[in-house]
């Protein structure tokens, strides 16, 4: 029954992709009408994230005030299902690793809509990413930042990486962050290897395995600091602070480190 379930799923969810990516590129090929593409863009993003919750059966819950545009936003990073989380309480673009272009059918995607790449393997792309952050930050859209780099259980707010923040320093504006921790039903699997992407498990495996999950729920607690710092790496150590006190983890971080290892994914 979960498999039918499942499959039920994957196929809702595909056929609800297509069409909004399809309505995505109607925007492109009529902005020369006029049409503001970013904000018509943002907006089927944020449709599309709802309908992704829907059809996968995420329930989000929030805490705190939603940003709107222009908003620089960072989150603690879990699994690719932050994304239609983030997707379906905010209007914005994310600032992703360029491996996700790889994955299948996803990568296709996120690659033609204008989501932001950054090669972590070369230095000299950060300065390019901040510019195209600076560029993109407008009334149409907010940037969303995974600064921890990788996925995690959601033991841990993991160390953050600090390259992605230089533009809130320069810029002297507000980071609103926000800490997600996931739940399943008492007879899902529970959240921390179901919706939690780590370990060996692939991209393909571990979504079908998320599917058979008949409810799961997101909490979502937002907040904002104040950009008042001098350099970066202050910047990261005062939002990771104010993280900390917010941060729910899904699975307790004492008996995850004493029965599991650790393994990034991404």
């Amino acid at each position: 029954m979960r498999w039918i379930t499942a499959v039920i799923k994957l196929f809702s969810f595909l056929i609800g992709t297509l069409i909004l990516y399809s309505m995505i590129m109607f925007c492109v090929i009529f902005s020369f009408t006029g049409i503001n593409y970013q904000s018509c863009r943002s907006y089927l993003l944020n449709v599309w994230g709802k309908l992704s919750c829907f059809i996968l059966g995420i329930s989000v819950i929030t805490e705190g005030e939603i940003p709107k545009p222009p908003f620089f936003l960072i989150s603690n990073h879990l699994s690719y299902i932050d994304v239609f989380v983030l997707f379906a309480i905010v209007r914005g673009i994310f600032v992703a690793k360029s491996d996700v272009k790889d994955w299948p059918l996803v990568g296709i995607i996120v690659s033609t809509v204008g989501l932001l790449f950054i090669n972590r393997q070369k230095r000299s792309d950060v300065t390019r990413v901040n510019d195209q952050i600076s560029k993109n930050i407008n009334e149409s859209q907010g940037i969303i930042v995974f600064p921890e780099g990788t996925t995690s259980p959601g033991h841990r707010i993991l160390p953050l990486k600090t390259s992605l923040l230089q533009y809130p320093v320069d810029a002297g504006i507000p980071v609103h962050y926000c800490t997600i921790r996931y739940e399943t039903n008492e007879n899902d699997n529970h959240a921390y290897n179901s919706v939690c992407w780590w370990g060996d498990i692939s991209f393909i495996n571990h979504f079908l395995k998320f599917l058979k999950n008949r409810r799961t729920y997101a909490y979502v607690r937002i907040g904002f600091v104040d950009s008042d710092v001098s350099d970066r790496k202050s910047l990261a150590e005062k939002i990771k602070t104010e993280m900390n006190v917010h941060f729910s983890p899904t699975i307790d971080p004492d008996w995850f480190e004493e029965n599991h290892e650790f393994k990034p994914v991404i």
